[in-house]
């Protein structure tokens, strides 16, 4: 019953801010701090780095620091990289919405971008003997590599 309630209360919530202006100083509920998750929200251009993450395998307080900075600036370098791939490519410094790209621009990403789907979709996962889509995959694929390369 008390479930029943919160989700109509969230509801209501949620259909009550369709009214207001969008307030885009705000930092909103993204997520609570203890989510070992980060992400980067392209409508905002902002990453959310929560508390969470700064564990295990990411961080470890007895790790040498060149091992904290290398798993913690992966995660940035990763979530960087979503700002320029498919979704955060359509969006400008400030989360509007535009088409920033010129035609060349596109035309090398999506080069880029095959290369990449191409290479994710020769994996195989040998325990369920099923090749990866490298099309589903490619938002990720190409921010671990951002993340790593960076």
């Amino acid at each position: 019953n008390n479930v029943l309630k919160v989700l109509q209360l969230k509801s209501k919530e949620s259909l009550r801010s369709l009214r207001e202006t969008v307030d885009r100083k705000s930092w909103g509920t993204y997520s609570p701090p203890t989510v070992v998750n980060a992400f980067y929200m392209p409508s905002k251009n902002q990453i959310v780095f929560p508390a969470g993450i700064l564990q295990m395998p990411f961080f470890n307080k007895d790790a040498p620091k060149y091992l904290n900075y290398g798993g913690i600036g992966a995660v940035i370098g990763h979530e960087i990289t979503h700002g320029f791939d498919d979704t955060g490519r359509q969006f400008d410094k400030d989360g509007n919405r535009v088409l920033g790209w010129t035609p060349e621009t596109i035309e090398k990403f999506i080069e880029r971008k095959t290369c990449i789907v191409d290479q994710y979709s020769n994996y195989t996962v040998a325990q369920i003997n099923r090749t990866l889509n490298g099309d589903q995959t490619q938002g990720e694929n190409i921010a671990d590599n951002g993340g790593v390369k960076e």
